[in-house]
């Protein structure tokens, strides 16, 4: 029963695996696709918030230039993780069981951590300008005061904290950066435990080659259930063979007559 599993196991776990690693480069390709059309989003956003502004107050500008910056790069950023993913994914469903060396292996891992500090370099700033910055409305002959009286009349407010396009890219950016993290993690135990077993062998549940022989052959002696054990010699007993002894048998002479 052991062996069986092991056999099952062996069988199973890579497929598992693979399956698993496919997974992961799909959501980590959907969110960073959906991040891609939140950034989109926000600059139309932000393009409509200045046309606003324009026919508000004549001669009026909105200054979203640095929410346009971080949103910029954190495009970038999914772009590139879109682009690496779905590369894996094409290479994973084409050759899955190709042999590794140590110099792809660092290769893919490399790929990986550049996308995630690209990542992490443009999430930072994003989520500090986020929750600290808002846009600045600035109007030639307009005092800063007024402007802003007009704007809270109209119940306008400049703060990226509460602009929901902002926001939601921001926070699908750090998602999706913690999902390509768990996809450097996946790619990086897969391409080892093949460079280190071999495409086609399940590593650590593969059963030794001596251990498989000596399972047969404590098999092979074992015996069988439906044989029946020759019965065992029955002793005599020495009290009825002394109480009993043997009667020896004499032969009649015959007597010759005259």
């Amino acid at each position: 029963m052991p062996h069986t599993t092991a056999a099952a196991l062996r069988t199973t776990w890579p497929q598992d695996e693979n399956a698993l690693v496919i997974t992961f480069f799909l959501l980590t390709t959907a969110l960073c696709i959906t991040e891609i059309g939140l950034a989109a989003w926000s600059l139309s956003y932000g393009h409509d918030k200045q046309d606003l502004a324009k026919h508000t107050l004549p001669g009026a500008s909105l200054d979203l230039n640095d929410a346009f910056a971080v949103g910029g790069a954190v495009t970038a950023a999914a772009a590139v993780s879109t682009l690496l993913c779905l590369g894996m994914l094409i290479w994973t469903l084409v050759k899955p069981a190709r042999a590794e060396t140590l110099r792809s292996v660092r290769i893919k891992e490399g790929l990986f951590v550049f996308v995630l500090c690209f990542f992490l370099g443009t999430l930072i700033p994003a989520t500090y300008y986020c929750a600290t910055r808002s846009g600045i409305v600035s109007a030639p002959g307009i005092p800063s005061s007024l402007i802003n009286q007009v704007l809270k009349a109209m119940g306008e407010s400049l703060s990226y904290s509460s602009q929901k396009p902002i926001k939601s890219y921001v926070i699908v950016g750090w998602i999706a950066f913690l999902s390509t993290a768990i996809s450097l993690v996946l790619v990086s135990i897969a391409a080892r435990k093949t460079l280190k077993y071999g495409p086609d062998v399940a590593g650590p549940l593969e059963t030794p080659l001596h251990h498989e022989e000596s399972t047969t052959a404590a098999s092979s002696t074992r015996p069988s259930i439906n044989e029946k054990a020759a019965p065992a010699p029955v002793a005599e007993d020495s009290s009825a063979a002394a109480a009993h002894p043997a009667v020896e048998q004499t032969k009649e002479v015959p007597t010759a007559t005259v």
